[in-house]
């Protein structure tokens, strides 16, 4: 997976945004408006058409 941005097409939340992209067993965060987190930590934010949202994966290496 890469880093994958998106744009938003409807006022939506991020638990529904990770369900709809079945994203919600990933390891990602996110980055919106500058700031980045964890979806899980922020799943009742609300995201408005519009917005640009990035997806950022988390690759481990050992």
């Amino acid at each position: 997976m890469s880093t994958e941005k998106i744009e938003v097409k409807e006022d939506k939340t991020i638990k529904e945004l990770v369900g709809e992209m079945s994203l919600s067993s990933a390891p990602i965060l996110l980055e919106l408006d500058g700031e980045i987190f964890y979806p899980d930590e922020n799943y009742d934010r609300k995201i408005q058409a519009g917005n640009r949202l990035t997806v950022i994966p988390i690759i481990a290496g050992g």
